[in-house]
């Protein structure tokens, strides 16, 4: 069985697309502050606060005594008008562990998703970052300023300003495309911008429209900005979607490079690229872990060849 056949058909898609903003192009300052505040949305942290009716708990015991998981997910159940988006979901993630997670349209990745960072509320289970933070007590806000950072397909960036901005705006209290292009940055926060764009591999783009950006381009920079929040960890969402054989292969070596530094939850449908990136697999199947191991494990799992193929041989 060839990793190829776990993957769905492959989509076409035209970077060309990726070129425009739903944002309309700002008129002056105070459009340009609201444009940029709803871009920023996923980027800068407001406020910290509790779901009504929710209440902290003492963490599970499976996390007493134990400094190295990330993030814990137990018996995760989410349904939608009867239907069964996660049942039963478990999973564990290690502190500076890359996961890929995998699985057909349908599978529960998304909605898995949804619930680490507070977009979807479970029916049932337990959700914990680390032993300090229990996420389903926690909105959206507060899941941001625990530290875990999401990035989707599309990526979200601000396209009339230049890509060194974008990355200033990032920066954890910027909540003010004026204030923030005005504010004057400590040495240490230029340095960090610095390293970051050389990381992404930006340097020679920083002074550029972000609009001009390839498409995998401005995924190198949404990544940038979520780094510029210091994150414990990231969900990528199909990172390299759209992207050239040349831009995929620098996008595995930013990982590389992040792998250790925080922990990384990847989903994604391009089996080679898994391959290259991934030390450990989980294959979600109709909301539940079918199997989890290396990606030869899983090329090779009985359970995995019938669910994504229909019949007991390949």
């Amino acid at each position: 069985m060839s990793a190829a056949t776990l993957a769905p058909e492959k989509r076409h898609v035209d970077p060309a697309s990726y070129r425009e903003t739903s944002v309309a192009p700002p008129q002056n300052q105070s459009d340009l502050d609201e444009a940029a505040r709803a871009i920023l949305d996923d980027f800068n942290s407001r406020r910290h606060g509790l779901r009504p009716g929710r209440q902290i708990a003492t963490p599970p015991k499976a996390l007493r005594g134990q400094n190295n998981i990330s993030l814990y997910l137990e018996k995760i159940s989410v349904s939608f008008d009867g239907f069964k988006a996660l049942n039963n979901l478990t999973i564990y993630i290690d502190e500076g562990e890359l996961r890929c997670i995998i699985g057909p349209n349908g599978a529960g990745k998304t909605t898995m998703m949804d619930v680490i960072t507070g977009k979807t509320k479970p029916d049932r289970g337990s959700a914990w970052f680390t032993r300090e933070h229990n996420l389903l007590a926690l909105d959206e806000v507060g899941i941001t300023e625990a530290g875990i950072g999401r990035k989707f397909q599309k990526p979200s960036v601000f396209e009339e300003l230049s890509v060194l901005h974008n990355l200033e705006l990032a920066l954890k209290g910027k909540k003010s495309v004026f204030g923030a292009l005005r504010a004057r940055l400590s040495g240490e926060d230029k340095d960090f911008l610095e390293q970051t764009l050389k990381r992404i591999r930006l340097q020679e783009q920083r002074d550029m429209p972000t609009g001009r950006l390839s498409h995998g381009q401005k995924q190198w920079l949404e990544i940038g900005m979520l780094l510029a929040q210091k994150p414990k960890m990231l969900l990528l969402d199909e990172p390299v979607a759209g992207m050239t054989v040349r831009e995929i292969e620098r996008t595995i070596e930013l990982l590389r490079t992040l792998e250790g530094e925080q922990s990384i939850i990847l989903v994604e449908h391009d089996m080679e690229f898994v391959r290259a990136v991934a030390g450990k697999v989980t294959v979600l199947h109709q909301g539940s872990v079918l199997a989890e191991g290396n990606m030869d494990q899983i090329r090779n799992n009985q359970a995995v060849i019938e669910a994504y193929l229909g019949e007991s041989q390949c």
